[in-house]
């Protein structure tokens, strides 16, 4: 990324919780290994190399099967992608980051056919209108700052 950027959008977690393999960890975690080390590590970096920059944090969106036990590649997961989520908020609000929250005000429920049909068709990754909603929340909370 450019180093004068001025704007720096985190938006991940959903591979994590997909296909991770890393422990939970905890709120004090500061090493890459845990989730929460690795949010600590990731914002911490980001923040240093932008300090000037508005960096906001969005989390995942819901998607089919986000209570399996088993994630895709067979490793157990430590939570639902909702613990997921919660974590993000968490690590988040500790840096006092700005949050869009996908998975609670997108309207993006995929385990239900007319809005995974409208848009993330394959129960996961957004279409153009599922991309046109992440916009418009984005764009409406860089407005509020």
């Amino acid at each position: 990324m450019d180093a004068d950027a001025d704007v720096v959008v985190l938006f991940g977690g959903t591979n994590d919780y997909g296909h991770g393999d890393a422990a939970k960890g905890n709120m004090s975690d500061r090493t890459p290994d845990t989730f929460y080390g690795a949010l600590h590590d990731l914002y911490q970096k980001v923040l240093k190399k932008y300090p000037g920059a508005t960096v906001i944090v969005m989390t995942p969106l819901h998607r089919t099967e986000e209570d399996k036990v088993y994630n895709e590649v067979g490793v157990r997961n430590w939570g639902t992608l909702l613990d997921y989520v919660e974590v993000i908020r968490e690590v988040a609000q500790y840096y006092a980051l700005p949050v869009v929250d996908l998975y609670k005000e997108s309207g993006i429920e995929p385990q239900e056919d007319f809005i995974r049909e409208r848009y993330c068709p394959d129960g996961l990754h957004p279409n153009d209108a599922g991309h046109e909603i992440i916009y418009k929340l984005l764009k409406s909370k860089l407005k509020m700052m």
